[in-house]
């Protein structure tokens, strides 16, 4: 009987997600992937607003020499590639949400920076977790999962705090506004979809 059961109970949901038109293949990575996209949205706020804070009105350009990942046209995070095959732009942004996630930290122990900066730790956590949960279930467990890059040791002058801070925030917030771009209909693979869809609005 319990056998029983359970095969109806299988044939039940085989038979709605065929009523939904969605495969059967994405609805086992669309949950993760879709949590992304909120936590990438979350991230994308708190970095806006905290640029725009640490900034405090000066359009001064911040530059440093650093060890910070950052995305190439080589990672391949155009709508079309992510269609047809986003394992490649989705593993680069996790090892470069790693990257910035150190630098972040690092920059929270600045006296000038640490207002601004440990507000965004919470949600480079919660991004960083739900990345791996949609990368890992894209691949069926088969993802290369980078490593936590070293952190960003190079020597700071104390003078220089305030300006690393800028250059940080500034960065964190460009990669977050490309994260919520990348996640935007959740899985990254439905993006050529969601483009027909609104071109038939």
């Amino acid at each position: 009987m319990m056998k029983m059961m359970l095969c109806f109970s299988a044939v039940l949901w085989l038979l709605v997600a065929a009523a939904w038109g969605s495969p059967i293949g994405l609805l086992v990575h669309e949950e993760p992937c879709l949590a992304v996209r909120n936590s990438s949205l979350q991230l994308n706020q708190l970095a806006r607003t905290a640029a725009r804070e640490a900034r405090n009105g000066s359009n001064n350009i911040d530059d440093f020499t650093s060890d910070l990942a950052w995305i190439e046209t080589k990672d391949l995070c155009d709508p079309e590639t992510l269609k047809h095959n986003p394992e490649t732009c989705l593993e680069k942004l996790l090892h470069v949400s790693s990257s910035y996630r150190s630098a972040v930290k690092r920059v929270s122990e600045f006296e000038k920076c640490s207002k601004f900066a440990s507000k965004l730790q919470p949600a480079m956590l919660k991004l960083q977790r739900d990345m791996r949960r949609c990368v890992g279930a894209r691949a069926r467990g088969g993802a290369h999962l980078p490593q936590q890059p070293s952190d960003w040791l190079e020597a700071v002058e104390r003078w220089q705090e305030a300006s690393l801070c800028r250059f940080t925030l500034d960065r964190l917030f460009s990669f977050s506004v490309l994260t919520a771009r990348v996640f935007a209909v959740g899985d990254p693979s439905l993006h050529a979809a969601a483009a027909a869809h609104h071109g038939c609005m």
